[in-house]
């Protein structure tokens, strides 16, 4: 039996230790309240139809998963550990006893069992559904505290990307008998959170779950507010109407910085992002020189210094540093606008060619300051020649639009909590991609992406990947854009806290220790 526990992220840039629950001194009980605010408000509070990884807001407060993401990476959770037979198709979990979920029921194997399989039903929606669905073939339950993943391959990704380990588990009795429309009004986890209270479109407020199996929150109550604007924020801040925001970038983030009262947390390489191309409406876009010369256009250096305030640097790759499969050889494209007018000259491309270009107006993990960071980047695109149309976006309408295969000419993609690189080459830059509507045409792209969803050796994998990355850096068929970090601003209040890596919707708010 191969132990993945030992092995699984060793050769990643995420480590899967064992960490020990912890818990609150004796008779301490929680206290007070944290707001945290932003412009991130996410209330579809049932797992097993995720509409994106902002939802993940929501579940850190409510569910645990097999393995949970904190500070460290990957780490067991309901899942004590697992053992991965030879041929990699049969995995072993070995649960956690004397969970309880929020309404009481004890945590069993029947539970991981129904959680998993609501994603494998017809017509579910959840984001990720077409993995779970490729991947498991059956799940048994052993005994009440163990349970049996078959597959139809290995499936190496369970512990290196967070798309799937940490699947939130619901519980089946409560689930079943209050349904799905019950359970989103009410929802039931085993997280460190309870939900309360909440107003649609405006906050969500969650109580300590005293009888929680891990470490128990110091903060009795948590609440999230909706808040677009980011001086409304920093006015927050300074007031004391908020102990935690995010979002803040350029001025605001400087004089944030500047105060030293005001902590600041981050949570590394928490999104990644490039800049792809609709080859059906910019067929243009299929000779390398214009994609090149889109990359030479950007300014890349100048928006992270003046618009993002350095929480953001120029990416060589669509894998970030802390994505398993980085390639530490590659470098960033400089900004070269004479070099991009003479490749579009080259191409054929006349000054007044016409495109269309995506803004998002709204701001989100991946990419702060979203709305800013593109105009910046449609101005750039104007001053080497091309007359851009924007197209903007909120985020509803954004998802809508690529799902359906109607992205601009030249369009903006993130990805967020980038882990693991086999996951950001399926949705991005196979034949299949979902996010890119399989605009990005490379058998050698399939190839590599089938070969390195099999391989049990970690190592090998990695070395697969990598070489990916250097193959596309080469092909340039999209431009990578940026890595970002997430940065919160954090009052006085708080004496110490531990929000998770590479994801900026896990809050780990548990942790949260207030200054006395």
């Amino acid at each position: 039996m191969i132990s993945y526990a030992k092995r699984g992220l060793a050769a990643g840039c995420l480590s899967f230790a064992l960490t020990l629950p912890l818990a609150l001194p004796a008779n301490a009980a929680p206290q007070g309240e944290v707001v945290i605010a932003g412009a991130i408000l996410r209330q579809q509070f049932d797992p097993s139809i995720m509409v994106a990884v902002t939802d993940h807001t929501a579940f850190t407060m409510l569910y645990d998963g097999l393995l949970n993401l904190n500070d460290k990476g990957k780490v067991p959770a309901l899942a004590t550990s697992w053992k991965v037979s030879e041929d990699g198709k049969q995995i072993d979990f070995e649960l956690r006893k004397g969970v309880k979920f929020h309404n009481g029921d004890p945590f069993t194997a029947e539970d991981v069992k129904f959680s998993y399989e609501l994603l494998l039903k017809d017509g579910n929606t959840h984001s990720y559904r077409k993995a779970f669905v490729q991947q498991i073939k059956s799940i048994e339950v052993l005994d009440p505290h163990k349970v049996r993943f078959n597959l139809t391959q290995p499936w190496p990704s369970f512990f290196s990307s967070a798309r799937y380990g940490i699947q939130p588990i619901v519980p089946k009795n409560y689930y079943e008998k209050v349904g799905a429309k019950g359970f989103v009004e009410k929802p039931v986890g085993t997280g460190p959170f309870k939900l309360v209270d909440s107003k649609a479109g405006e906050w969500s407020k969650f109580e300590a779950n005293t009888d929680y199996w891990g470490q128990v929150s110091q903060v009795k109550f948590v609440t999230q507010r909706l808040v677009k604007e980011p001086f409304t924020l920093y006015a927050m801040l300074e007031k004391g109407e908020a102990d935690v925001v995010f979002g803040l970038t350029g001025a605001l983030l400087e004089k944030v910085k500047s105060n030293k009262q005001i902590k600041i947390f981050e949570s590394k390489y928490s999104g990644t992002s490039g800049i792809y191309f609709n080859t059906p409406k910019f067929p243009e876009a299929k000779d390398k020189r214009v994609r090149l010369a889109v990359g030479y256009a950007m300014n890349r250096e100048a928006i992270a210094k003046n618009v993002l305030s350095g929480i953001c640097q120029p990416a060589s790759s669509i894998f970030t540093p802390g994505t398993f499969g980085h390639n530490p050889d590659l470098k960033p494209i400089p900004y070269d606008p004479a070099k991009a007018k003479a490749l579009l000259a080259e191409a054929g491309i006349k000054p007044g060619k016409e495109i269309t270009f995506s803004l998002h107006t709204e701001s989100f993990g991946s990419l702060p300051s979203a709305p800013q960071v593109l105009e910046a980047i449609a101005g750039n695109l104007e001053a080497v020649g091309f007359k851009v149309t924007r197209e903007p976006y909120d985020s509803a309408a954004y998802l809508a639009a690529w799902r359906a295969g109607k992205q601009p000419s030249v369009f903006y993609g993130p990805s967020s909590m980038p882990d693991d690189g086999g996951e950001t080459l399926e949705g991005w830059f196979s034949s299949t991609a979902v996010w890119s509507s399989g605009y990005i045409n490379e058998p050698e792209y399939d190839t590599v992406f089938k070969a390195q969803l099999g391989m049990t050796d970690m190592k090998k994998r990695e070395k697969t990947l990598q070489d990916w990355a250097k193959l596309e850096d080469e092909k340039r068929t999209a431009l990578p854009l940026f890595w970002c970090n997430t940065t919160y601003a954090v009052s006085p209040r708080i004496k110490s806290w531990h929000p998770a890596v590479i994801s900026a919707y896990h809050y780990n708010f548990n942790t949260m220790e207030l200054a006395k």
